[in-house]
Parts: C-alpha cells; structure tokens; sequence
C-alpha cells in the first residue's frame, strides 16, 4: 500500500505539514482549554477533531469541504491547545494553513475578494493608507457624532458587525508615526540602543500606549531607535491566510531592524511580537537562516525585555492600586510568557496582584473573529469578565490592542467600573515626571 500523500487533497502551495498533523495522539489534554469546544461541546470544534480534519485532508481520506474551511477558521488561534499538548502540537498554525487552503477550494465572492486583497495586499502594508483609512472615523469622534450616536441609543440598530465595530472604537488621536522622534535618547547612565516595533494598532489607536513605552525605555537607560519605515507585522495576514504578503512584510522589517545596529528589537503589541518572532519559520525556505536567526534572537516583548535586562525601580512612585490581569494569548501561548509581565506590575510600588481564574484563556477578540462570530465571540469575553469581576480589582491590565479593545468594550458593556490599562501605562503613572 502506498504512503498517502503529503498534500493528499491539499493544495500543494502552503498546505499544512503532514508530520505536524501525526504528532496529535488524540490525548485529551487540548479539551480542557479550548474556548470553542467549551461552548459548542462538538468534538470537530476542538483542537483534536481539527487536527483529524486536517489529516483526513492530507490522506486523501476527505475534500477541502466547507466544513474544514468554517471549522479553520472557527478556531481562535489562541494557542491554548498547544501549551496544554504534551506532543507539542501546534493546531493553530494548521489552522492558518487551512485558511490558506479555503482562498483556493472557497474563494470568497468577487466583491469580497477585491476588499479582502485591497486590506491585506495594499492597506496594510501601507502605513499611509493605514493612517488615512483612520480619518473618518476620527472625523466622527471630533464632529460629536460619536456621542450623538451613543446619546440617543442609534448604534441599538446598526447591523451587528457594523454596531461592534462602533462600540469597541476607543478615543482616537494623532497617529504615533507621525510624530515619534526616530531617536529618543537615553536617560541617566546609558544601558544599550532598543529599536522600537511600532505596531500598526499601537501607533493608530492606542498611541499614547506606545508613548509610553518609548519613555519607559528611554527612562530605563537606552536609546530608542523608531523606523518610520516599518511595516505591519504580518500577524493579519497569517491569520486570514495571506502567507505571501506575510512573507513579504517580513523580509522588509528585518532588512529595516538589522540596518538599525540595535541591540534589541522590542514591541508592546503581544501579536506583534509572535508574529516576529515566527518569521524564521514562516521564511524557512529561505537560505538566508543565518540573518533571520540574528533578527529573531533580537525579538523582545517590552515586559520581557524589562524582566530580563532589569527594572530600575529606585525612582519609580507608589501607585495605589489593586489590578488582575489579562495574559494576551499571543503572549503566553505564542510566546510563552507568563511571568515576565507579572513581574513587572510586581516591580511598581503600591501595585496590588490578584490573579484571576483562567487568566490565560482567550477574550474573545482573535483579530477578526470578534467580528465575524459575534455571539461566540461575547460568550468567550463574558467568562473572561465574570472573573475579572470576582477579583475585585481597581483595574485589568493587558498587553496587546485586540484584547485592549475587547476588554474595554465588554467593560462599559456589563456596566463594569474597571478601566483597562496595557501594562506600560500601569508602569507609567510610576516614573518620575
């Protein structure tokens, strides 16, 4: 008998690995953390039952149907799955293939197509565009219309997707390109030269975030390079299986960053920063490893980078305040970090810790998915905040922009009081002014 297939009903291009999909064993262990088979209790809707989609594909044994397609990209990505396999699975990156897959077997319609590759192959490399596809919605902040839509309760009869849209959308600013210095110096005694990943999200909607971190660096002793020329990451494009441009995005920023001659290269987006740090494998056919392999040792998150080279604290002020926290999960299941920013907040005088219950399960948000599976999606978040509430916290702390937004959306929502901070804002109103 011949050995099936490596691609079997796969398309060649981009099709998950074969070996990958034969590490799952069919253990268990993945059930207990996936949000999605939580609710739906359907084993396909799980990491293992995926996993057997995905092989049964690549054995010939069943088409690329519209079930695989819808259950690629059901799943979260929030990689709980393989930090809980003791096989070291990694169904989520399958997932992303699969989503690859569906743009071949169930491309999308023509009108949908055309707005898909325009967000993915020309906005979103294009800071520029990125920029200006924000002013409208800062228009309608500014003219009060936002308050006005709100105030009157109009946003109750939006469409669904278009009325999540508007309520998760914070106050909007300058964006940060535009006018972070691209070098803010070090303060006090010099420790080294950081170049700063502005992320797309951080610079647009939470600016005054990645402000933050900048002076958190330049506070901590280091140089603080900032290339105007960066690029998206690429995190939305693996997520919605655009693997070429992702490769692309890539090959750009790390040319960028490895002419900056910085000692580290640090982000405060947690999807950013999993997305970077996934550039060796996502460029692995590549035969420049030995460039990739320097981009990627550089690779920090700001709360890992803070716990690794060491805070200075001797300055900071107390902060009175008791906090939970929300461990993104491209931080913890991405790139395993779990203690690094817990650190972190226990480094700030005054600062109160609660751990919360399942502090490492998913918001919800997962880029697109808060969007598309609106009710699943705020099933998701209304289990995170039942346990944000039982801590009984003064405020909920996070590191990536999706789960920001989520965060604070469910918030005011449920009519909760806590406001949602990123974890360098919560360092911030520590440092000396």
């Amino acid at each position: 008998m011949a050995e099936p297939s490596p691609a079997g009903h796969f398309h060649p291009e981009d099709a998950p690995g074969y070996e990958s999909i034969l590490q799952c064993m069919r253990c268990g262990f993945c059930l207990a953390v996936c949000p999605t088979y939580a609710l739906t209790n359907r084993e396909r809707s799980s990491p293992r039952g995926r996993a057997a989609l995905a092989r049964a594909v690549a054995e010939g044994k069943l088409e690329f149907t519209p079930a695989v397609r819808d259950e690629s990209f059901l799943c979260l990505d929030c990689k709980a799955c393989s930090t809980a396999c003791p096989s070291g699975v990694r169904v989520g990156t399958i997932m992303e293939f699969c989503r690859s897959q569906a743009q071949v077997f169930h491309p999308p319609s023509l009108p949908a197509g055309m707005l898909r590759d325009f967000i993915l192959k020309r906005m979103l490399p294009s800071p520029a565009l990125m920029e200006n596809s924000m002013l409208p919605a800062r228009l309608y902040q500014r003219l009060g219309i936002q308050w006005a839509v709100r105030s009157l309760g109009i946003n109750r009869f939006l469409p669904g997707a278009l009325a999540k849209m508007e309520g998760i959308l914070p106050k909007l600013a300058t964006p940060l390109r535009l006018e972070i210095p691209e070098l803010i110096p070090a303060l006090g005694k010099k420790r080294g030269r950081v170049g700063f990943f502005l992320g797309c999200a951080m610079s647009l909607v939470f600016p005054e975030v990645s402000r933050q971190t900048a002076r958190i660096l330049s506070q901590q002793g280091f140089d603080v390079v900032t290339p105007k020329e960066v690029k998206c990451c690429g995190a939305p494009h693996l997520a919605e299986g655009d693997r070429e441009t992702a490769r692309r995005l890539a090959r750009i920023n790390i040319d960028l960053f490895l002419a900056l001659e910085v000692d580290f290269i640090v982000t405060d987006c947690a999807g950013c920063g999993c997305a970077l740090k996934e550039y060796e494998e996502l460029l692995e056919e590549t035969a420049d490893h030995e460039r990739i392999g320097r981009f990627k040792a550089k690779v920090r998150d700001i709360s890992e980078f803070l716990a690794e080279t060491g805070i200075r604290t001797e300055d900071l002020r107390p902060v009175p305040l008791s906090v939970t926290y929300h461990e993104p999960c491209h931080l913890v299941h991405g790139q395993g970090l779990s203690v690094p920013p817990r650190q972190v907040i226990r480094a700030i005088p005054g600062v109160e810790l609660r751990e919360m219950k399942e502090s490492n399960w998913c918001c919800g948000m997962a880029g697109s998915f808060a969007l598309k599976e609106l009710e699943t999606s705020r099933r998701i978040l209304e289990r995170k905040l039942g346990h944000v509430r039982a801590t009984g916290a003064d405020a909920l702390v996070t590191a990536n922009p999706g789960c920001h937004l989520q965060l604070a959306w469910g918030v005011r929502e449920l009519g909760m009081k806590q406001p949602v901070l990123h974890i360098v804002e919560l360092l911030g109103k520590a440092l000396p002014q």
